[in-house]
Order: C-alpha cells, then sequence, then structure tokens
C-alpha cells in the first residue's frame, strides 16, 4: 500500500519537504498545514495538495500515514510527539528538540510503536560527502588524527536583520543548535564518537534576539583523534564551508566556497600514493525553480518511504537526533568563554 504524507510547515516544508515529497516514488503528498499566503496557494495548486491551516485538524481528517515537519524546534515536540501517539511515521527537522530529554521521548515513542523516523541532517547525503566518508573508510590518508573544520557566511536573519527564533536560543535557534548541529552529525560520521568538547561562544549586534553567532570548539574523539571547528554566521566577507582530514599518510580536503549550502563541493585529495586530485560535485544541476536542497532533501525523503514500505530501518533516524541534542547541551554548558563583536 501506498504510504500517505502529510506535510507541517510554512516555509521550509512548503518550498523544500512539499517538493521533495511529491518528487519522491511509493508515497502519496495528501495535504500541507501552514499559514495562509499566495505562494502557499500557488504550490498547494502545483502540487495538488489541500491546505490546513491547523496541523492537529489536518491530522485527525486526512489520518495520513507519514507526516514531514518543519516549524521552530520548540513546538516541533508537540507535534511529533502527536503523530507518534497516533501511530502516524514521522520526518523531523534539526534540531529534534530544543532538550534532551523531549528527544528521549520522542525516541521511545517511535521504539515502541515501531515507526519510521529520521531527521533531516542533510550533508552527508551530498555526493561529495558520500565519496569522502569511501575514502576515510578505504584508508586511503591512513589513520585520521586531527580534523578541521571552518564553516563562514553572513545568514539570511542576520543579513536582512530578520527578528525570527533563528536567532533565539529558547526556541531551538543560535548557531549552536542551527547550524553545529548539522557538524556534530557529520563529523561523527566522518570520524566517530566525540569524548569531550570545549566550546567559546561569541555574539554579534546584527543578532536581534542575541542568540550566539560564533563557535570556537575543540574537540577529542574516541579513537585519539582530535578536531578544532570554526564557525561564524556573523561574517560577511567570506562565504566557505571546508573540513580538512589530516591522516598519518596524506591530507584530504572537502569544500565549497561558494555562497550555496549544498552544491559546488569540490574534493581534494593529497596522499602518498596518489597525485593530487580534484573532483568538482555536478549536483548544481536542476530546476532552477526548487531551492537547492530539495535534491538533497529528496534523498532523504527516498530512505523514509522506502522505511515506510519495508520495514528496514534508516539513518538518520532519532536516535542520530537525540546525539546530537546531547553534544548541544555538552557545548553550550563547557562554553569557557563570551565574546562579544560589533
Amino acid at each position: 500500500m501506498t504510504p500517505t504524507i502529510a506535510i507541517i510547515g510554512s516555509g521550509f516544508g512548503m518550498y523544500c519537504l512539499l517538493p521533495a515529497f511529491c518528487n519522491t516514488e511509493n508515497c502519496h503528498v495528501v495535504s500541507i498545514s501552514g499559514k495562509n499566503s499566495q505562494r502557499m496557494s500557488s504550490y498547494c495548486k502545483k502540487y495538488n495538495v489541500k491546505h490546513y491551516h491547523d496541523w492537529k485538524e489536518m491530522l485527525q481528517k486526512e489520518q495520513p500515514d507519514a507526516i514531514a515537519i518543519a516549524v521552530i524546534p520548540k513546538y516541533q515536540f508537540e507535534i511529533a510527539k502527536y503523530a507518534l501517539e497516533h501511530k502516524i511515521a514521522v520526518f523531523a527537522e534539526k534540531p529534534l528538540s530544543i532538550d534532551y530529554e523531549k528527544c528521549l521521548e520522542l525516541c521511545h515513542l517511535a521504539k515502541k510503536h515501531r515507526l519510521p523516523n529520521m531527521v533531516d541532517f542533510e550533508f552527508p547525503e551530498i555526493p561529495e560527502w558520500k565519496k569522502t566518508k569511501k575514502i576515510l573508510e578505504n584508508n586511503v590518508i591512513g589513520k585520521i588524527f586531527d580534523i578541521e573544520i571552518n564553516w563562514t557566511f553572513l545568514s539570511h536573519d542576520l543579513k536582512n536583520h530578520i527578528n525570527s527564533w533563528k536567532t533565539d536560543v529558547s526556541k531551538g535557534g543560535g548557531a549552536l543548535s542551527f547550524f553545529a548541529s548539522h557538524v556534530f552529525n557529520y563529523v561523527e560520521y566522518f570520524v566517530g564518537k566525540i569524548e569531550t568538547i570545549d566550546c567559546s561562544l561569541g555574539y554579534s549586534e546584527l543578532s536581534i534576539n542575541k542568540g550566539e553567532t560564533e563557535i570556537e570548539m575543540n574537540l577529542k574523539f574516541e579513537n585519539g583523534c582530535k578536531g578544532k571547528i570554526n564557525i561564524d554566521v556573523s561574517n560577511s566577507n567570506n562565504s566557505k564551508h571546508t573540513i580538512v582530514f589530516h591522516g598519518s599518510t596524506g591530507q584530504l580536503q572537502l569544500q565549497n566556497n561558494a555562497n550555496n549550502v549544498v552544491d559546488n563541493f569540490e574534493l581534494i585529495l593529497n596522499s602518498q600514493k596518489n597525485e593530487i586530485i580534484e573532483s568538482k560535485d555536478a549536483t548544481n544541476i536542476q530546476n532552477p525553480e526548487l531551492d537547492p536542497r530539495v535534491k538533497i532533501v529528496s534523498l532523504l525523503a527516498r530512505k523514509f518511504i522506502h522505511w515506510c514500505n519495508s520495514g528496514i530501518p534508516q539513518k538518520p533516524d532519532f536516535q542520530n537526533g537525540m546525539r546530537v541534542q546531547e553534544l548541544i547541551d555538552l557545548a553550550r554548558t563547557s562554553n569557557s568563554n563570551v565574546k562579544y563583536n560589533n
């Protein structure tokens, strides 16, 4: 039986999750819940789905097999919990919630009812990231002893002086929850489990709700590898996302110097056994009318629907979301220095 899907969210839910799931085979998107707007009306007409203003009314009337959520993190828990209690599978956004205990409760509910559950951690689905994972697993640069991450750009909300949850820590915003959540997920995907975190947070006057905008972290992994992470979402001069792996027999660099979250990554390998290799990603080839992230979220949607249809668990799931929240909490409590920048 083809599972029915309902979308919740009038931002990312509308312009990313809706087309991603509508373009996924073996499922049927029936409706979306979100604010009323001309853009929402256009999307509903384009994808032939019903529009609701109240998510609970939608779930009660449509009784979908699964939902995909993109709401403020503070409110995601209530929706996900309600869905799981009513035997509805859940595709959630990151962070999964705003505290560890709520994440734990969602994990228990999903396990109790044996329901598919996933979190939208996108980066490991990018082709160049998958290639990176294979190179590391094949020990092409030997044992990894150090990883360095630099992710700097000027976020949309800061650039446009938007008063939103994305700069409000109490609602699940701030650079640590909103951006470092991705980093925590993918750094353990690449290197292994983090053992300790030493974190320093910085703040910019551009952050209307005073959420942190800069993060410096030193990590130690259980396998002995060390990591240094720098995230700055208030940097208007330099947009880049660079990950450098230092191994015993070489170096691997994954980088994106363009102002695009998922496109234009290149992979540079330099080892004792290989010449320097530059490999450029082709993921920037897509429908220009769609958000660039749609093609990556579609890969996760495909996994989620496969779980719904086959019963075979997929990753990243709520366990991954709970682990990331554990690391966010650990980083915030370890904050050893506070910087205020103009």
